[in-house]
C-alpha cells in the first residue's frame, strides 16, 4: 500500500515494525467469530499481517496481497513454520490482481488507496469473490478524511454515508459503524480521521427484488 498522507513512500520494514504488536482490526475480529469454522481468507493491502497473523492462528487459510516486497517479507518471518503450509502471498497490486473464492475479503484501511477510476470494477470483483455466506470486513474512507480533502495524491477514494450504504445493497449488514475525530497516522502525522468500519455478509441465496 501507498503511505499518503506521511510524505509518500518510506521506510517500510520500518513501518511494519511501528504496527507489528497491534492487536487485529475489529471488523477482522468480529467477522472471524461469525464463522462457524475458519476458512479461507484473502487479505488486501495484508501490510506486515495485522489481520492476517492472528487468523492463522485460529486456523485459517490466508492469501496475503500486497505491492510492498518488506510486507510480504514481514507476514513471512513472522508466521511459524508450522502455519506456513496454510499462508499464500503474493506480490503485486490488489487492484489488479484476481484470487479465488473466498470466505472472507479483508481490506483493513486499503481501499481508499485505490485510483478513482479502478475502484468500480475492483468493488465488483470483491463482491464476485466472496462465497455464498461470506464476508467483506473492512474500512472505507468518509468524504470528510483529511485524504479526501487533498492530503493525497488525487485524493483518496471517499464516500458520504449515502454512497457507503448504496455500495452495500444486496449485503446483509452486520457491522457499520462511522467514526470521525482529529489523531494521527501510525507514523505520527496530524490526521483528521473520517472513517466507515464495515462487516456486511454475502446471502446465501441472491435477495428477490
Amino acid at each position: 500500500m501507498t503511505g499518503w498522507g506521511d510524505g509518500g513512500r518510506k521506510d517500510w520494514a520500518a513501518y511494519y515494525a511501528l504496527l507489528k504488536d497491534r492487536p487485529p482490526r475489529t471488523t477482522t475480529v468480529f467477522a472471524s467469530r461469525r464463522f462457524q469454522a475458519p476458512g479461507f481468507a484473502v487479505d488486501l493491502g495484508c501490510g506486515g499481517g495485522r489481520d492476517s497473523l492472528p487468523l492463522l492462528a485460529t486456523g485459517w487459510r490466508v492469501l496475503g496481497i500486497d505491492r510492498e516486497p518488506a510486507a510480504l517479507a514481514a507476514l513471512t518471518e513472522a508466521a511459524p513454520a508450522e502455519w506456513r503450509d496454510r499462508l499464500e502471498t503474493r506480490l503485486g497490486s490488489f487492484v489488479e490482481a484476481d484470487w479465488p473464492q473466498a470466505d472472507l475479503i479483508i481490506a483493513a484501511f486499503s481501499l481508499q488507496f485505490t485510483p478513482k477510476p479502478a475502484f468500480p470494477a475492483l468493488w465488483r470483483r470483491i463482491r464476485e469473490r466472496l462465497a455464498p455466506g461470506g464476508r467483506f470486513a473492512g474500512h472505507l474512507i468518509g468524504a470528510r478524511d483529511s485524504w479526501a480533502k487533498g492530503d493525497a495524491p488525487d485524493g483518496a477514494v471517499a464516500f458520504t454515508r449515502a454512497e457507503c450504504l448504496a455500495l452495500l445493497q444486496g449485503l446483509e449488514i452486520e457491522l457499520f459503524e462511522e467514526e470521525e475525530h482529529d489523531g494521527q497516522t501510525p507514523r505520527g502525522t496530524a490526521k483528521h480521521w473520517h472513517i466507515f468500519h464495515i462487516v456486511a455478509r454475502k446471502p446465501q441465496a441472491p435477495i428477490a427484488p
